[in-house]
């Protein structure tokens, strides 16, 4: 039999089905080219760093392959403060790791705004006996991102402005350590200058009271516990070099060059920088606008805010609307059997007939009566009756609290920071002022007096090495007061975010001028 030519309608049947899932892996492909840079945070961070630190450059994950060279200029002509401080923002590992958290919560921003990927479904049946089986599918969009994702960028983007914070906060802390370690390396070499000061002072007691022996003025006891002055200061001298070895290592470290060639140096003389500690109620008003944990903290209070509204838009927290489609099943129709159609046809006329054979027309109008496909919609909602989400909008709440009561407390933290650290800044600016100007020239006096008066048989060794050990002892703590008076002052500009109030400025009166005193060795 010849087959009649394919209509428009029949080819239409044919093609639905494909032509609907095509349309939905179209949609589907959409989303597929988003992308996600975080070179503008990157950069967006960089300069906060540079205007906060006031710093010459900072690490760019772009540019990585270039940061060795740039270490290598800074360390090339002896490494000064704001140099080490430069290097560690270039070079210090972890530092480094803390910009991909950036990268992360960029990511987690572009998520936000991506739409719930649709479902597609297609399921097929086969009947008994042949025949065309039946043919299903489905196309269903989820509907609640349309009010949930602009909730959700919102707090993807706090969280993304608490990681960046959190990075700025890094920043300003290895400042503050980077300068902490560099003075305590200038701190170790002034320590070790004193202690084979100290030596050397020992070993001249030790000949002059072997002269006295030689000459017969003084006992071998005597000279024997000089002796052992010398010995004492050998093994100060020795701690005193490791040390300075001890902190060179652990600035090395904090600088990202501690598997590198030691042969980099400090520049910069370990000597009162003449600062002036602004009130306490400046500081505090410095802090408060500078801390980056603060700002942390109201990032975190901002997006807890934001959870709460997202919770409560969660009581419904499905509405899926689509399309579906169904292919009628159809069974086959059996093979004609021409002789039998005509000996039936006949026997009912009593003569031989042909069989009934119907025309073009009466077929076309028989199948467009038949049912092919099914096409209609389709509303999916989560209904909130056993669960309206009321314990996560309550979680929620108890949240948001809870860092409204953290960020009161980091208020109380701030206060407490900058007080002890300027009450730190005040005594140890007195305390070097009291070793430079009255102490370490008393006990300069008592070491000339006890060696003239040692010398002239007028007193006894044990005075002269009471006065040595006190000199080495007051050297000492000179260095340690100026050491703190240093380290305070880095401590004071972290706990105010990285920048210290101008205290010429304040209306502060300048209590601290008897305290500019330049440190000797």
């Amino acid at each position: 039999m010849n087959r009649s030519p394919v209509t428009f309608r029949e080819r239409l049947v044919h093609i639905r089905v494909p032509l609907c899932m095509a349309c939905g892996f179209a949609m589907l492909a959409i989303p597929a080219c988003v992308s996600v840079d975080a070179r503008p945070d990157f950069k967006q961070t960089e300069q906060r760093i540079l205007e906060r630190l006031e710093a010459q450059e900072v690490y760019d994950p772009t540019g990585d392959a270039a940061v060795q060279q740039k270490v290598e200029a800074l360390l090339a002509d002896g490494l000064t403060l704001e140099e080490s401080v430069q290097v560690a923002l270039l070079n210090n590992r972890y530092f480094q790791s803390l910009f991909q958290t950036i990268g992360a919560s960029r990511a987690d921003v572009v998520q936000s705004g991506l739409w719930t990927n649709p479902s597609l479904m297609i399921g097929t049946r086969l009947i008994e006996g042949g025949g065309r089986g039946e043919l299903t599918f489905g196309f269903a969009q989820q509907l609640v991102d349309l009010w949930q994702i602009p909730v959700k960028k919102k707090i993807a983007e706090a969280k993304l402005e608490q990681t960046v914070l959190a990075v700025l906060n890094e920043a300003v802390r290895i400042a503050a350590t980077t300068q902490s370690l560099y003075y305590d390396c200038l701190w170790r070499v002034r320590l070790n200058v004193i202690a084979n000061d100290n030596l050397a002072l020992a070993q001249q007691s030790l000949h002059l009271a072997q002269v006295r022996l030689d000459a017969g003025e003084t006992s071998p006891l005597d000279a024997g516990l000089v002796r052992s002055q010398v010995l004492q200061a050998e093994n100060d001298a020795l701690l005193a070099a490791r040390n300075l070895e001890n902190a060179r290592i652990a600035l090395a470290q904090n600088l990202g060059v501690v598997r590198w060639d030691d042969g980099w140096q400090l520049a910069d003389a370990f000597a009162d920088d003449r600062y002036m500690v602004a009130p306490d109620e400046d500081l505090i008003a410095t802090a408060s606008a500078n801390r980056f944990d603060i700002q942390i903290a109201d990032a975190q209070v901002e997006a807890a805010a934001q959870d709460v509204d997202l919770q409560l838009m969660k009581v419904f927290p499905s509405l899926i609307v689509g399309v579906v489609g169904e292919r009628t099943e159809q069974r086959a129709l059996p093979d004609r059997k021409i002789l039998a159609d005509t000996a039936r046809a006949s026997i009912a006329a009593g003569r031989l007939t042909a069989p009934t054979i119907q025309s073009k027309g009466q077929r076309d109008v028989m199948r467009n009566q038949i049912i092919d496909a099914l096409f209609g919609t389709t509303v999916q909602l989560t209904l909130p009756l056993w669960d309206q989400n009321q314990a996560q909008i309550a979680k929620a709440n108890f949240v948001y609290e809870q860092l409204l009561k953290e960020r009161e407390y980091l208020f109380d933290t701030v206060t407490a920071d900058i007080r002890q650290a300027s009450n730190n800044a005040r005594t140890a600016q007195k305390q070097f002022a009291l070793f430079e100007s009255k102490i370490l020239p008393q006990a300069q006096e008592n070491i000339q007096t006890a060696q003239r008066r040692y010398e002239n048989g007028e007193e006894s060794v044990l005075i002269l090495i009471e006065a040595q050990d006190a000199m080495f002892v007051q050297k000492r703590q000179s260095a340690d007061a100026l050491r703190s008076m240093l380290v305070t002052r880095a401590s004071l500009t972290r706990a105010c975010g990285g920048k210290l109030p101008d205290a010429s400025m304040s209306g502060a009166a300048d209590s601290n001028s008897e305290m500019k005193v330049t440190a000797t060795n």
